[in-house]
């Protein structure tokens, strides 16, 4: 409204300040990042055993963490980079956080992520004996199987971890039967936290800026100024929510059982299914769930850059892409119909639709954000409760899912375009699988 006001009809002036506020904004992201390097995230560690050795009589302490194994034990190098390592310490000992000492049966050994300069410092002299003992190899091996090692979040759809480079930068216990006692420690600060949430949340703003460069001549069609002139009933409206949860409750019960992914199609057919019968009968009116084949040539320019964009702001430059031949397409094609598509069709084909003809296209695109965040808060709660008490994760939930859900809406206002926004939404998903980093 206010670039309106400046503006007027000149949509070159528009373009200049919508170009301007980007530099603007691009350049907040430069500094930010120069000034707090570890806001952005890093690709998720590949953990494999490297080396297994025993250790001597050991005893350490840092950042506040005291360990003492005096019969020695077990150190399993897991990953390595070059600026740190992460580790396995098994054996019985003495564990101490804080001053709060864990039960001598609660613990049997730590993970932890250490900087190498630390690592020498903490080891001393201890020497280090390759493991030759099948059983004991066997049992390290078993134990790392069951390991997380530094959360990654958003792993649904663009997975990346974040991490501090300086000291002990992560770890948590290990009980003796070799699983992970959560919610880690990890080495961050708030500014750290709210420095990764404003660029990034600067990011997605960039990317709706740009979107709206790209379609500055914009006008709702004729179809939607009639439904923003005809809003939804009671019915409509109420049942938003129980659709967002019925939603949500699909993606819990594929996850916590671990069907494949494909098997989502059949909860969100159901809900189509659902709201189609419930028109039918007059229930609710002016259901087209985005299919609008009026629209359908519009938006997928937009769609293809605008996932660059999201998956260059949060992954990173890739160096290649591992195409992979017919089957790759063959797997986008499935996605895209079986999941993106229905996703659309529920999220901006039908809520935020209702939504926009009730309270208008800018409350409507807020609310529907607004429950996204919560469904994905609940999700999280529902699959992965420790990761609630890890900070990071609201990165994702408050950030990251809103965000791209932000994105997709203004797409789907600018276009009225469903398939452009399954489009977008499943090159965000299969994307970062085949492009190397």
């Amino acid at each position: 409204m206010l670039l309106k006001k400046i503006s007027g009809k000149n949509y070159f002036v528009a373009l200049l300040i919508l170009l301007g506020i980007t530099i603007v904004l691009l350049s907040s992201i430069f500094i930010l990042t120069a000034v707090m390097p570890d806001t952005l995230g890093n690709r998720p560690h590949d953990y494999s055993i490297s080396n297994i050795c025993e250790f001597e009589p050991w005893f350490f302490e840092i950042d506040g963490l005291r360990i003492y194994f005096p019969g020695g034990g077990i150190i399993a190098t897991v990953n390595e980079t070059d600026i740190n390592r992460s580790i396995m310490l098994l054996g019985e000992g003495i564990f101490e956080h804080n001053e709060r000492t864990l039960d001598e049966n609660s613990a049997g050994g730590l993970f932890m992520v250490i900087e190498h300069e630390q690592f020498e410092q903490i080891r001393g002299d201890n020497l280090f004996v390759p493991v030759e003992n099948r059983h004991q190899l066997n049992f390290v091996s078993e134990v790392f199987e069951q390991q997380e090692g530094i959360p990654t979040i958003w792993e649904s759809k663009m997975p990346i971890s974040f991490q501090s480079q300086d000291d002990l930068v992560y770890f948590y216990f290990i009980s003796p039967e070799g699983k992970p006692l959560l919610p880690p420690e990890a080495n961050y600060t708030l500014i750290d936290i709210f420095g990764s949430a404003l660029i990034y949340s600067l990011f997605f703003l960039i990317i709706i800026i740009l979107l709206t460069v790209f379609t500055l001549d914009h006008r709702y069609s004729h179809y939607w100024v009639h439904l923003a002139k005809n809003p939804p009933g009671f019915f409509s409206l109420g049942i938003v929510p129980i659709i967002a949860g019925l939603f949500v409750t699909n993606e819990i019960v594929t996850t916590l059982n671990q069907w494949p992914d494909y098997y989502l199609v059949f909860g969100y057919v159901a809900v189509i299914i659902a709201l189609t019968i419930l028109s039918r009968y007059d229930k609710i009116d002016y259901l087209d769930l985005g299919l609008r084949w009026d629209m359908i040539k519009h938006g997928y320019i937009l769609a293809i850059f605008s996932a660059g964009l999201i998956i260059i702001a949060i992954k990173g430059l890739p160096e290649e892409l591992n195409i992979g031949g017919i089957g790759t397409l063959i797997h986008f094609s499935l996605f895209f119909l079986l999941i993106g598509l229905p996703r659309e069709m529920i999220w901006r084909g039908y809520i935020q639709a209702f939504l926009s003809r009730q309270l208008g296209p800018n409350w409507g695109l807020f609310l529907m954000i607004l429950l996204v965040a919560i469904t994905r808060y609940i999700f999280i709660l529902a699959t992965e409760p420790w990761m609630i008490a890890y900070p990071y994760t609201y990165l994702e939930i408050a950030v990251l899912a809103p965000g791209t859900a932000a994105v997709l809406g203004f797409l789907f206002l600018r276009t009225e375009n469903i398939f452009a926004c399954a489009l977008l939404h499943s090159l965000l998903i299969v994307l970062p699988g085949i492009i190397q980093y």
